[in-house]
């Protein structure tokens, strides 16, 4: 079972605060602890402040990660139901079946972003900017798509046609300008 970022960082900080001051011989620093604990902390959570894995694997379910960078980060697998997206640079990130049920994307900058397998039931998208991003099939369930420009994303016909239908198919994304259902080629 992955232990997350936070609780690791807090068990390391509790043994640095704990550790006698007199012997510095005895004293755990929080890079001991973190080394400790390697087999029960996913290897991502060493590079979470840039490239190898990032964030997969890792539960951040409800965390805010609204305005953020997070441009070409890995996210693949990640728990992150209900987390809050909104405005983030997330271009050319990855999201491979990861779960982003509930969760907030509005607004955010998904161009090239990969988002294969990847649970969106409620994710809400409006006035995001999703040029030659891949979906797969991930769309069906997706929340609120008004504003989102689609221009060059992999969508399934199928499932192309039943976001045509939706009735939130709608607006122009205020990014790019261009209107969601054009983005789409609805009829």
């Amino acid at each position: 079972m992955f232990l997350t970022l936070r609780l690791v960082t807090s068990l390391a900080a509790a043994a640095t605060a704990l550790a006698p001051r007199g012997d510095v011989g005895l004293r755990t620093t929080r890079a001991e602890v973190l080394a400790a604990l390697g087999g029960m902390v996913p290897v991502a959570a060493a590079a979470v402040s840039g490239g190898g894995k990032d964030y997969a694997g890792l539960t951040i379910k409800g965390e805010d990660f609204a305005n953020g960078q997070y441009a070409g980060k890995d996210f693949s697998g990640v728990d992150a139901a209900g987390t809050n997206f909104k405005n983030s640079q997330l271009r050319g990130a990855r999201f491979f079946k990861a779960d982003l049920a509930g969760a907030d994307l509005s607004g955010c900058d998904l161009t090239a972003a990969s988002f294969e397998g990847a649970n969106l039931d409620g994710t809400v998208l409006t006035n995001a900017v999703a040029e030659g991003t891949a979906f797969s099939q991930t769309l069906e369930g997706v929340g609120d798509v008004r504003g989102v420009d689609f221009t060059d994303a992999v969508i399934r016909s199928d499932i192309n046609k039943k976001l045509c239908a939706r009735p939130d198919a709608a607006g122009t994304n205020p990014k790019t300008g261009v209107e969601t259902r054009d983005s789409l080629f609805c009829q």
